[in-house]
């Protein structure tokens, strides 16, 4: 089963390190040779979207832009409006029996999907969090990816390599707190992580422009009041020296000043060094 919410991430000196986002309309990449001076080289694909320009033709062609090497790690994001992100509730005593292979749950899973966003949800590639069942679980739906067929892909082009939600790596470089609500943003996306004594209790996200505070603020004291979690703390999470990430963090605290204090919390460290990405993700 794959994990959504990888181990801590470690710095490669052994082997080249690629690292693509793939945003709402571009793919950014960065490249770190391997050694102990390593030397960053970018790349940068306009992706007008998979309906004018097939997800694995641009990920090949950034790709191409950069070092050509076999041993490398490559590490893919996806903005989060690529991914649909919900809890998946544990599944009923009743439908549950002992699989090795774990199918009982991942046709759970795609039910559950289809259920939420229709056939179309059929085919979308997903990621489960890896815990033990039955416990509910974080499901990641990767629509974008529904044509990529990633072990062609990165053959022959790398050694290692994993595609995950921006958000969720967020999440995985964090200590995230104990009970509390997190919110995450991107340029048109906010996304509410609710946790209760360790555990995930709810996923929300909202659309919406993120300079305009008034809705923004309406809806996260409307989810908290329908969870009742009023009394319980509001973090914002940010990658350390994100300069939009903070200021879009300022204006948030601001706005909720009056209803609730928004406390900052930082990832261990940058899931990428990509800052042209603050345009699109924060």
């Amino acid at each position: 089963m794959s994990r959504l919410l990888p181990e801590r991430a470690f710095d490669i000196r052994w082997c080249s390190l690629t690292r693509i986002l793939v945003l709402s309309d571009q793919l950014l990449a960065e490249h770190w040779s391997a050694g102990v001076r390593s030397r960053r080289v970018l790349a940068q694909l306009d992706w007008p979207g998979s309906d004018v320009l097939p997800l694995a033709t641009a990920l090949a062609a950034v790709m191409g832009q950069l070092p050509a090497t076999r041993w490398q790690r490559v590490e893919v994001y996806l903005a989060d409006r690529h991914a649909h992100l919900l809890l998946l509730p544990a599944m009923a005593q009743s439908l549950q029996t002992f699989s090795w292979s774990g199918e009982e749950q991942l046709a759970y899973a795609r039910a559950v999907l289809m259920q939420t966003y229709g056939e179309a949800a059929r085919d979308w590639p997903f990621r489960l969090q890896d815990i033990r069942q039955p416990q509910d679980c974080v499901l990641a739906a990767l629509p974008a990816l529904q044509s990529v067929d990633l072990p062609a892909l990165f053959s022959g082009k790398a050694i290692q390599w994993s595609v995950q939600p921006y958000a969720s790596a967020l999440w995985a470089q964090a200590r995230l707190p104990d009970t509390g609500s997190v919110l995450t943003a991107e340029s048109n996306m906010l996304r509410l992580l609710q946790l209760h004594q360790g555990h995930i209790t709810h996923i929300a996200s909202l659309a919406a422009d993120m300079a305009d505070t008034g809705v923004i603020t309406a809806w996260l004291l409307r989810e908290r009041t329908l969870l009742g979690v009023q009394h319980t703390p509001c973090y914002w999470l940010m990658a350390p020296g994100c300069r939009v990430m903070a200021a879009t963090g300022s204006r948030l605290k601001q706005a909720l000043s009056a209803h609730l204090s928004l406390q900052t919390v930082y990832t261990a460290k940058a899931v990428t060094t990509l800052w042209q990405e603050v345009a699109h993700v924060a």
